[in-house]
C-alpha cells in the first residue's frame, strides 16, 4: 500500500511523534510509507535519522494544487492549514484520513467539518476529541478513536526496576511541563509544600521549560532543598526511572506525551480530572484522578500513594499494561492500517 503521511506544522510534539513512528512501523510492515513535512522542522531531521522517505512541503500545497494520485491513502495529522481545494483535488484519486490528536476548540472542529465531504475517516485520539467532532456535525460513522502511539521499547527498562523502587524510601515525585506561564510549575510546588508538611522526607523534581523563576518559587516556599529543577532533558526514560509518582498539574483539557511516557515507565500517575487526560485514566486502577486546581486534592492523593507502596505498584503495573496493549506503535499502526484496508475495499 502507498501511504503519504502529512504534518504541515514545524512543531516537534505529540503530533509529529505519531506521524514519524507510524510511518516507520508501516515501512517495517512492507508498505511504501512516505512522510511530508516542512524542510526546516525537527520532524524532517528525525525522519532522515530513521532513513524514512521524506518530502518537503511544496509551494503548490498551500495553493491547493498538490498532486497525490500515486498514493492510496493520504493521512493528515492535526492540520494547521485547511484548504478545501487541496482536499477536493486529493480525494479524486486517494482516500483521505485526518488524525485529530489535540483537543481543539469549536473553530478547529468547524474547519474540519468543512472538509467532511472529502474525508474518508476522522481519527480521534480519545473519546473527548471524537465527541467534539460529532458535536461539530461530522457524521459519527466517519469517526473512529485511535489512541496516541508510543515507541514503548525506550521505556521498558524503567518499568523493570519499579518493583524494587516502590520498596525504597524516600519517594520521588516529579512533573514535566513546558508551560511558559509557569502556572503549572508553581502549582506543583504548592502541592509539594503540602505533601512535605506531612511527609518531610519526600523528594520532588521539576523537568521542562527553563526559567530561573522556578527555583525562586521553590525558595520562597522554603522547599528548594527538597526540589530538583532539571530543565528540558533528552534522557526522559532515565528521568522516569528515578520517579515513583508522576504529577500532571494542568487545568486545561489536553493530551500529554509525558503522561503516557510515565505510564509506560511504570510510574504511578496523579492527574487532574480534565478532558483528554481522564479519558485514559480509570481512577485508582491505572492512575489517580484529582480535582484540577485543588492543591489539597493532589497532596492527599500523593500522600496516599506514598503510604501504600503495594497500591502504588499495582496502579503503575496496570497503567503500563494499558499502554503496552493499547497504545504501543505496532498496535496503533495496525489499527490505522485496518481502517485503510476497509476504506480501500469499499
Amino acid at each position: 500500500m502507498n501511504i503519504l503521511n502529512i504534518v504541515d506544522s514545524k512543531q516537534w510534539d505529540i503530533v509529529a511523534y505519531q506521524a514519524l513512528h507510524m510511518s516507520v512501523q508501516l515501512r517495517k510492515l512492507g508498505h511504501n510509507a512516505v512522510l511530508m513535512c516542512p524542510r526546516d522542522s525537527k520532524l524532517y531531521a528525525q525522519a532522515e535519522k530513521h532513513n524514512l522517505p521524506i518530502k518537503q512541503m511544496p509551494f503548490l500545497y498551500k495553493l491547493g494544487f498538490f498532486e497525490a494520485s500515486r498514493y492510496d491513502v493520504v493521512h493528515f495529522f492535526d492540520l494547521a492549514l485547511v484548504n478545501v481545494r487541496l482536499f477536493k483535488n486529493i480525494s479524486a484519486a486517494s482516500k483521505i484520513f485526518i488524525s485529530q490528536i489535540r483537543l481543539g476548540g469549536p473553530k478547529t472542529m468547524a474547519r474540519l467539518k468543512d472538509l467532511e465531504p472529502y474525508v474518508t475517516r476522522f481519527l480521534a485520539s480519545c473519546p473527548s476529541v471524537q465527541e467534539d467532532l460529532c458535536a461539530a456535525g461530522i457524521d459519527p460513522a466517519k469517526t473512529f478513536v485511535v489512541p496516541p502511539a508510543l515507541n514503548i521499547g525506550r521505556w521498558e527498562s524503567a518499568m523493570l526496576i519499579k518493583p524494587a523502587m516502590f520498596l525504597k524510601r524516600p519517594y520521588k515525585v516529579g512533573t514535566i511541563s513546558m508551560d511558559k506561564t509557569l502556572k503549572e510549575q508553581e502549582f506543583f510546588l504548592k502541592v509539594a509544600k503540602e505533601v512535605l508538611s506531612v511527609l518531610p522526607e519526600t523528594n520532588f523534581m521539576v523537568v521542562g521549560f527553563k526559567d530561573e523563576r522556578i527555583r525562586a518559587m521553590a525558595r520562597n516556599l522554603d522547599i528548594s532543598h527538597k526540589v530538583d529543577v532539571l530543565w528540558e532533558r533528552n534522557d526522559i526514560p532515565e528521568v522516569m526511572a528515578m520517579l515513583h509518582i508522576f504529577v500532571k498539574t494542568t487545568e486545561c483539557g489536553a493530551l500529554s506525551m509525558s503522561f503516557i511516557e510515565a505510564q509506560a515507565s511504570g510510574v504511578a500517575c496523579v492527574v487532574p480530572r480534565v478532558r483528554g487526560l481522564s479519558d485514559f485514566t480509570i481512577n485508582e486502577r491505572n492512575g489517580v484522578l484529582v480535582e484540577p486546581g485543588n492543591a489539597a486534592s493532589f497532596a492527599k492523593a500523593i500522600i496516599y500513594l506514598i503510604g501504600n507502596p503495594a497500591v502504588c505498584h499495582t496502579i503503575s503495573k496496570m497503567a503500563y499494561d494499558q499502554v503496552n496493549f493499547s497504545m504501543s506503535v505496532p498496535v496503533v499502526t495496525n489499527l490505522a492500517y485496518r481502517l485503510y484496508e476497509d476504506a480501500l475495499t469499499v
